[in-house]
């Protein structure tokens, strides 16, 4: 649910690496990100690694028999031809076959990784595709329940909006092919016969993240940590796999004909038009995987090519934070323990988690100016925050720790701002050593445990919010 405030960019001389910010902002990918369309791709390549192999049979070479019988014979040893590149080729379409291996081939030698066992194809209809995909929200009605009323809670999302609803058409938006995690498989759709530029964009970004999962298990990884929350390192894991994606698409439009990229930008055009509106949350997290993490991956890159790239991958940042300052020693980020609060009676918990700098940002800027939200924000030391609900109802508490200070009474005067703005809670009412809100819903904000400590509580059941502030304060 988290991301990054918009910090000043480097010179352009601090940038370089596979694809400058002035090529990320011309290209399609950039372009879809400030329309706000949701078509993000995949991968990044290795200009050091050995070409593809061929799939071309290996011609035989004759060999002459030194056994002597008559009549004299010669025999031919014929070479094994290699596996298929991609497997089940039968149902796609029979224009489209030689191409989608020019394209898988393609898309190994960008990203400097081979296919050991063969890419596996299954071919759907458009009206399964996009079953498919609003099933993987849709299967798990507890998840979008509780995130519902979180996000309209925290003002993330309209208090009138159906959260299902757009999360649905979010994840179900058209697409020529997916990459299922679950199952390792690329879903193609099955009309694709003369795929337009950006349908092979589309497939080429589909086939890196299953070239990259094979051999590095990010998507696995990420997918496995989606089931525990909204975390800070969830936002990182998914931010470097888009990242790493896109820049196997920009490396890939880079060979595409000027009329190729203008009917490219002009289609995304049309699509962003006639998509829908996403929230401002969500177009957060976009920009933080096409800009800070694509960042980060372009400076990794300059240090020590794609195998630093790979490296980080292996052991990604610890935090946002990292991602942010382009850093590739690690800040430590501050662990902070759980916040003293037990479930209130009939409650779960749900997530037991970090927000991250990029998530308080996220936050802040859904309602506060974005220099305002990205000033509080960058004060960032660490954080922890409880989840609870009961089905109906959630509730939050979250400890904050600023890197100074200062910096924590900057968030505290940012979240001073945000809370009755953004939330139904009503106005502050000072109390005791802090200030309590409540009105449909309740808040809690205090002043800090010698300044250095933050607390925010947030419930959708007034009473249920006392009860976690009496927890936490005694």
């Amino acid at each position: 649910m988290w991301e990054r405030p918009d910090c000043e960019e480097p010179g352009d001389g601090n940038r370089g690496g596979v694809a400058s910010q002035k090529m990320l902002r011309d290209s399609p990918v950039g372009l879809l990100v400030a329309l706000g369309l949701v078509l993000l791709f995949s991968s990044c390549g290795d200009r050091q690694s050995n070409p593809p192999t061929s799939t071309a049979p290996v011609e035989s070479v004759p060999q002459v028999s030194t056994t002597v019988s008559p009549p004299e014979t010669i025999t031919t040893l014929t070479a094994v031809p290699p596996p298929p590149l991609v497997e089940d080729l039968l149902f796609v379409p029979e224009s489209f076959r030689d191409r989608l291996v020019e394209l898988v081939e393609e898309t190994q030698r960008l990203r400097g990784l081979f296919f050991d066992d063969p890419l596996s194809i299954e071919t759907v209809t458009t009206q399964e595709m996009a079953r498919r995909l609003r099933a993987r929200v849709e299967d798990d009605p507890d998840l979008s329940q509780w995130e519902e009323t979180l996000y309209k809670l925290l003002g993330l999302v309209e208090s009138e909006s159906d959260w299902a609803q757009i999360s649905a058409e979010f994840h179900a938006r058209p697409t020529p092919a997916f990459y299922d995690v679950s199952s390792q498989k690329l879903w193609l759709i099955s009309t694709l016969e003369s795929p337009t530029p950006l349908e092979e964009m589309t497939l080429v970004g589909e086939v890196a993240k299953a070239l990259v999962d094979r051999h590095l298990g990010i998507w696995e990884r990420r997918y496995r940590l989606s089931r525990s929350g909204d975390s800070d390192l969830l936002t990182v894991l998914g931010a470097m796999a888009e990242a790493d994606s896109t820049l196997v698409e920009l490396l890939f439009s880079e060979g595409m004909t000027g009329e190729s990229k203008q009917e490219v930008v002009e289609r995304i055009r049309a699509l962003s038009a006639a998509g829908p509106a996403l929230p401002t949350f969500m177009q957060s997290s976009l920009r933080f995987s096409s800009g800070p993490a694509l960042d980060y991956l372009q400076r990794l890159y300059q240090l020590g090519g794609w195998d630093l790239i790979n490296d980080g991958h292996r052991s990604p940042p610890d935090s946002t934070e990292q991602i942010l300052v382009l850093g590739v020693e690690r800040p430590e980020p501050v662990l902070l323990p759980r916040p003293g609060v037990a479930p209130p009676e009939g409650y779960r918990e749900i997530a037991d988690s970090v927000w991250g700098q990029w998530g308080w940002n996220t936050l802040l800027a859904s309602v506060l100016p974005s220099d305002q939200a990205s000033s509080a924000s960058f004060g960032w030391a660490g954080d922890r925050y409880l989840l609870f609900g009961n089905g109906a109802d959630v509730a939050l508490v979250v400890d904050y720790r600023g890197d100074t200070i200062e910096d924590t009474r900057e968030l505290r005067g940012a979240l001073e701002a945000y809370i009755p703005a953004g939330m139904d809670v009503g106005t502050a009412r000072p109390r005791e050593a802090g200030l309590e809100y409540y009105a449909g819903d309740y808040a809690w904000l205090s002043e800090g445990e010698k300044g250095e400590v933050l607390t925010f509580i947030a419930a959708t059941d007034v009473e249920v919010g006392r009860q976690l502030r009496a927890y936490r304060f005694g």
